[in-house]
């Protein structure tokens, strides 16, 4: 890959980012430096490769889906490393994110693309990357969880550039005397995501997300482009007609206690029937990011901002 076809976005974002905070009155600088951490895991991985980004930029409980849930720098440390850096190139960049309050908890996500240089040259990969970034005690960003869907083809976004920042970011700010008990608090939001998939099992996936959903929410489904708004998600929905169970596995929440996610496994039943043994059945895990109503702060209900999924391949259901 041409390396000033690489860094060049990255400049570009880095301009829009000033530009933007000049004439918005800024984003909040956890923003900035999340967006920049993002962009030099990407920088990295085209740079040094794979194996050496993924080593730096991952949190030591950091995890992402092999394809079940697998810590990820065990995972290559476990592998010897390679003589030769594997001659494939993989760059992402991102075009929307948000971050906690407390400038603790965050995400980015954005189109990536996998090209081969080998000599069997198979065809470059395209898709959305997801990752959830924590705050380490000495004030690094990590990855604390990754995931992606593929997409049929390049997103416009990815020539196009167009990064945006979640509603609330740039005004938000920690609320003063907030200590909440997050080990509670996850506990609690574990209990909206079970809550969530009875509704969905029960009612429906589309009943379900529709009580749910965020104003400003974001769908990710592999084979297709992210549904970046609550209409296009409605009619992904009603066309699916599709029954979700599941089981969640882990919450967390920021310390400010506006932004947290879940993760689980999930099974999705093609039909209104909540058993229907002859349904078409994909299995996989699901990541889910909750975020508090805009305009009550912490005190508000939790809604989902952006749901995304990992289905399992065949043979391991």
């Amino acid at each position: 890959m041409n390396r000033t076809l690489v860094i060049a976005p990255a400049l570009l974002l880095a301009f829009a980012l000033a530009a933007a905070a000049q004439q918005q009155g800024g984003y909040t600088p956890a923003l900035v430096s999340l967006v920049e951490a993002e962009r030099a895991f990407s920088r990295t991985s085209v740079e040094r490769g794979v194996r050496e980004s993924f080593l730096a930029f991952f949190a030591d409980d950091g995890i992402n889906f092999q394809p079940h849930p697998t810590n990820t720098r065990e995972a290559f440390l476990k592998r010897p490393a390679p003589a030769a850096r594997p001659p494939v190139t993989l760059y992402w960049e991102p075009v929307f994110a948000d971050v906690s309050r407390a400038g603790d908890l965050g995400y980015t996500t954005g189109p990536y693309r996998l090209s081969d240089q080998s000599a069997q040259r198979r065809p470059t990969q395209h898709g959305y990357y997801f990752s959830i970034w924590k705050r380490q005690p000495g004030g690094a960003w990590k990855v604390a969880l990754d995931v992606g869907i593929k997409t049929p083809a390049p997103d416009d976004a990815e020539r196009r550039l167009r990064f945006q920042a979640a509603w609330q970011t740039a005004s938000a700010k920690p609320s003063a005397g907030a200590n909440p008990d997050l080990e509670r608090e996850r506990e609690g939001l574990l209990k909206i995501d079970r809550d969530f998939i009875n509704a969905a099992n029960t009612r429906g996936a589309l009943k379900a997300f529709q009580t749910h959903l965020a104003g400003e929410a974001r769908l990710h489904r592999d084979g297709i482009f992210p549904l970046t708004n609550k209409e296009t998600i409605r009619a992904y929905l009603l066309r699916k007609r599709a029954m979700l169970s599941g089981e969640p596995l882990k919450a967390d929440v920021a310390q400010s206690n506006d932004l947290g996610y879940t993760y689980g496994r999930y099974e999705l039943r093609e039909g209104d029937a909540p058993r229907n043994a002859t349904a078409a059945t994909e299995k996989g895990y699901y990541v889910r990011v909750w975020k508090r109503d805009a305009a009550r702060g912490a005190g508000g209900r939790w809604r989902i901002v952006l749901d995304t999924t990992h289905p399992l391949p065949p043979a391991e259901k």
